[in-house]
């Protein structure tokens, strides 16, 4: 069974580039929309944070890649091997959370259209996306991240993963405030009001009507 999840994960990783990629490549060449906007002048710390997150998913792409290639040859320390969870049912929890993790993705994929970009770009006249997952989530492609992480731990349950996984998730949440300022900026009232009926990762009165979970979810630039 390893070997299934070991091309699982790996299979569902490189649908989401081949999405992420075909969509930049087809809002450029075919609208001629320039769709990335990735600066690090405007912030130090923003762009210290944003080269660490790329090695970082290099990092962890690497080690994926080779425990499936060759999983008895060793990159890594023999403490960072060590394993923390190891049972069918943790796997099992991991692949749910990975499919749910790209059906987010793909929501977001249909939903954004054109609308779609990577990075800030002040002159960006893009629509504010509120329908769809972006109902539920102000941020779905991050959410996307988090689960297929926390899944993809779960599957390989090795410290490395673990600590990984946190690593980005403590940077995609600091890009995330910062990406949520820029939209207050650029939509003023229209995204403050969005911001107080949508949380920034999920909703869940929205996905659990019965929840009596109730959250103020104004983003820090929102208030007044």
């Amino acid at each position: 069974m390893s070997g299934f999840l070991d091309y699982f994960q790996f299979s569902v990783f490189m649908l989401y580039i081949s999405l992420f990629v075909g969509r930049i490549i087809y809002l450029n060449w075919r609208n001629g929309i320039r769709a990335i906007a990735v600066t690090i002048d405007g912030s130090r710390v923003r762009g210290i944070l944003t080269i660490c997150l790329i090695a970082i998913i290099i990092i962890w792409f690497v080690v994926m890649i080779s425990g499936i290639v060759d999983p008895e040859v060793s990159l890594l320390p023999k403490s960072l091997e060590m394993i923390l969870l190891d049972s069918v049912q943790t796997q099992i929890v991991g692949v749910i959370l990975v499919i749910l993790g790209f059906v987010v993705f793909t929501s977001a994929w249909f939903t954004l259209g054109n609308a779609w970009r990577v990075g800030n770009r002040e002159e960006n006249d893009s629509e504010l996306i509120t329908h769809g997952i972006y109902a539920i989530s102000r941020n779905p492609i991050y959410l996307f991240f988090i689960l297929y992480l926390a899944g993809s731990f779960l599957i390989n349950g090795n410290l490395i993963f673990l600590i990984l996984t946190g690593l980005i998730v403590l940077n995609l949440h600091y890009l995330t405030l910062e990406e949520e300022a820029f939209l207050f900026r650029t939509h003023g009232m229209s995204f403050r009001d969005y911001c107080t009926v949508t949380g920034q990762y999920i909703t869940w009165f929205k996905i659990w009507p019965m929840s009596r979970l109730r959250f103020s979810s104004r983003c820090p630039e929102c208030s007044e």
